[in-house]
């Protein structure tokens, strides 16, 4: 079974799976490793050592189905998905093909992570395009396990299974992105209208992905590139009420004739604004937020060869709420205290300090060369530059110039080679058993420079890892290993207060890991997997050095030069079913973590000239977390769906026997949806309800308060966590023709109770509400040969 079998879409319309086996007509035998490729998706999978695929997340239409296998003809089948949530197509024969091999190439495109047997959810398609113009953290909360950790309404980081910042890795576009993301207010830079797919790695990855990736990894995938000549591409237009925020992104592709065959490119751009977000109460002064990006992408793909070049900027400006700061300590406990903000301005599109003004520019090269019988071989480079500048609330020296600017520039190196699958020749027929797996090398360098006020010192930082992955499948079962050893290098530079002089400081650190992972085909439709893995992460220098005033974060952070790496040992089991009405996962996990590092709040805030400030210190605590994640979508009817996502997490601090600050809240997100297939000139039409219910966080350190020397002293954390709260939403989609293009409408309405709440995981949420009723329109025209 192709691992795209055990991934989940969350998607209320587009959870069909269709499955089926390719067969050789002279051999009557399953082909192994075999393709089946959809035209319309632009996406596939391979099959199994039964014969058998799987293609989940499908939604209901009409799809070309590409049947392909070396040495045998192409077979193209048209296929009809309902709105059942298995369909089972009629198993496929090939015809053997007796052109030279030299001349038949297949193109497939599947996601990266399905060369992984780890647990995987993903958005794609219509589910998708329902998170357009939301950033990347808050499009994933859609997902079971997946959370955002805010500041005010504007940043949001994505969280997985409680870990986020450094033990996540985000794969843009295949290249591990770099852009100072220690920073709880540091959202990640990348441009969401870019992917077709966004997949989630749920629980340790680095055997693949290197260090860090404790908690997960997400890969940001763009669509495959065309192949037909001609030019095509697609509009997308989105706007909000709350914000007044308006985006326009858009995309051209094409590829050449035959003179050139191979070779196509495709261009991308996003504008997106927003003004003052407003609570149900009153307007968030100064949350206004400019993004402006733009890529191109150029691929060569010919028989055995292929390359590409890439390069994309975003471009970033981002108010951060002026209700945040404060002048005095006194200022600091009358603001907590204080239901609403002092300040309540009208709605503005101005955008004044304090701010954050981010850029991110990212360069790849990258080449493969596949061999008749050797696989696969990948080589790819890539430069990123990010560029972050911090401006206060004010300037005290008058000038214009930001208080912190660091400048980080990242060279990557990843070498792969994934090898031709290995049928067993001591078995033959359906018992035979197949070998697939691969092996390479992952290298970083990096470089960060500071100006103005200190916050984390200059650095240099190198690291290497190597791996070998190799999975086995026989039957209905796979079994999966891998290994890896990595090493970390590390250089701050301070200047010495005295003397004037520079001076370093040096670490260095090495590791090993280790995964093992089993899927098990209990019947057609059900389908179990656990995994076994661990994964480590060295301190990194905001953890060490840290020392200064974080204008974003409004806190002042004090690092630990002491730290040592943390060690994760990580386990997950999940039961996954596809059948007719029913369909989805359960899943558990635990993740036990080594000296595992965060910010602790102290209990005396930070008074320095610019005011009164929270302070937290990096700390390291044993901790442990454990929790489940279910998701079950069930047809009422043919039309009528209903869909349960629902996330628990338990979090501990082992060393302390205390709870652990900003894990996320037990959740249930719950939709009731309703689908007809077509209503007067009108296709896909649909519409939805939906339910949230986040819960008070009770398992968080308490907070308590005494007096000192005239002053309030908290400890524990700044403010209790906030009450529960519940959440109403609504939903209406449809598919319209407009000049023989099918133009995609969804109308949504989020918080339309408008409900006065705070979210725990919100760093702001000491000071004020989140956002309140929001109605949004987004519109998504194709156009040309691809539409």
């Amino acid at each position: 079974m192709t691992t795209a079998s055990w991934s989940w879409a969350q998607s209320d319309s587009c959870s069909t799976v269709l499955q089926g086996r390719i067969m050789g007509q002279d051999t009557h035998e399953p082909l192994i490793g075999a393709t089946v490729y959809v035209r319309e998706l632009k996406t596939g999978a391979v099959t199994d050592s039964t014969g058998a695929f799987r293609l989940t997340h499908l939604c209901p239409g009409k799809y070309s189905l590409d049947y392909q296998f070396i040495g045998y003809k192409t077979s193209t089948l048209s296929v009809i998905v309902t709105t059942d949530l298995l369909v089972t197509v009629a198993p496929v024969q090939l015809v053997p093909d007796n052109q030279t091999l030299q001349e038949v190439v297949v193109t497939e495109h599947r996601s990266e992570a399905q060369q992984l047997l780890q647990t995987q959810v993903s958005l794609s398609g219509a589910a998708l395009d329902q998170t357009r113009g939301q950033s990347l953290g808050e499009s994933l909360k859609t997902l079971a396990g997946l959370y955002s950790i805010q500041t005010g309404p504007s940043i949001s980081k994505p969280v997985i299974h409680g870990l986020y910042s450094n033990r996540i890795i985000i794969l843009n576009n295949g290249i591990r992105q770099e852009d100072q993301q220690w920073g709880t207010e540091h959202a990640p830079q990348v441009d969401q209208f870019l992917a077709s797919r966004l997949t989630v790695i749920k629980g340790a990855a680095s055997i693949r992905y290197g260090s860090d990736a404790i908690g997960g990894v997400i890969l940001v995938e763009p669509k495959a590139m065309p192949t037909q000549p001609g030019l095509g591409g697609e509009a997308n237009i989105v706007g909000a009420t709350n914000g007044g925020m308006g985006v326009v992104s858009g995309m051209v592709e094409g590829a050449f004739s035959k003179r050139l065959t191979g070779l196509s490119w495709r261009l991308q751009g996003t504008l997106k604004r927003s003004g003052y977000v407003k609570t149900p109460n009153y307007f968030l002064e100064n949350t206004s937020y400019h993004e402006t990006n733009f890529s191109g992408d150029l691929h060569y793909d010919h028989r055995k060869f292929g390359v590409e070049l890439f390069y994309s900027q975003f471009d970033t400006k981002i108010g951060l709420f002026t209700g945040a700061q404060v002048g005095s300590l006194a200022d600091l406990y009358t603001a907590i205290s204080r239901p609403e903000p002092l300040v309540q301005p009208n709605f503005s599109y101005s955008l004044d300090r304090p701010y954050q003004a981010v850029k991110h520019n990212l360069f790849k090269a990258r080449a493969h060369l596949r061999f008749e019988r050797g696989g696969t071989l990948t080589a790819t480079v890539a430069q990123q530059q990010n560029t972050r500048q911090e401006y206060d609330y004010v300037s005290f020296s008058g000038v214009t110039t930001p208080e912190l600017s660091l400048k980080l520039v990242t060279q990557t190196a990843d070498l792969v080679w994934e090898h031709a699958p290995i049928k067993n020749k001591n078995a033959g027929g359906s018992h035979a058993g197949v070998w697939s797996g691969s092996a390479g090398f992952n290298g970083i360098t990096q470089g960060n420079v500071r100006q103005y006020l200190f916050l984390i010192p200059n650095f240099r930082n190198y690291g290497a890892g190597l791996f070998a992955i190799e999975r086995y499948a026989v039957g209905r079962l796979t079994l999966e290993g891998g290994l890896r050893y990595d090493f970390r290098w590390l250089r701050a530079y301070f200047l010495d207060d005295v003397s004037k002089q520079t001076y370093y400081k040096t670490h260095n650190w090495q590791n090993a890991n280790g995964s093992l992972g089993a899927a098990y085909q209990l019947r057609p439709e059900l389908t179990l997997t656990a995994n076994l893995s661990t994964a480590w992460r060295a301190p990194n220098v905001a953890d060490l050095y840290s020392d200064g005033l974080h204008q974003s974060a409004v806190a002042y952070e004090r690092g630990n030069p002491n730290l040592q790496p943390e060690q994760a040992y990580n386990s997950n089991l999940v039961l996954a079913y596809a059948g007719k009405r029913l369909s989805g996962e359960i899943g558990i996990y635990s993740n036990r973590i080594d000296n595992y590092i965060y910010l602790k709040p102290d209990s005396v805030p930070v008074v320095r000239q610019r005011g009164a400030f929270p302070s937290y210190t990096y700390t390291q605590v044993q901790a442990i977390f454990r929790g489940i994640d279910a998701t079950l979508t069930y047809k009422l009817t043919d039309q009528l769906t209903l869909t349960t996502k629902n996330s628990l997490l338990f979090a501990y601090n082992r060393t302390d026997h205390d709870f652990l600050v900003f894990i996320p809240p037990n959740r249930s997100d719950n939709s009731l949806r309703y689908d007809w297939l077509r209503w007067g000139k009108l296709s896909k039409l649909y519409a939805s309800l939906n339910a949230l219910y986040v819960s008070r966080q009770n398992r968080a350190p308490a907070v308590t308060t005494r007096q000192e020397n005239g002053a309030i002293i908290f400890t524990g954390d700044f403010s209790p966590p906030p009450p529960a709260y519940f959440l109403l939403g609504a939903e209406l989609g449809f598919v319209a023709q407009v000049s023989g293009h099918p133009l995609s409408v969804i109308l949504s309405g989020t918080n339309l109770a408008n409900i006065a709440y705070r979210d725990y995981l919100n760093r702001f949420r000491y000071f004020a509400n989140e956002p309140g009723r929001n109605l949004s329109l987004k519109l998504r025209l194709p156009f040309g040969t691809g539409s």
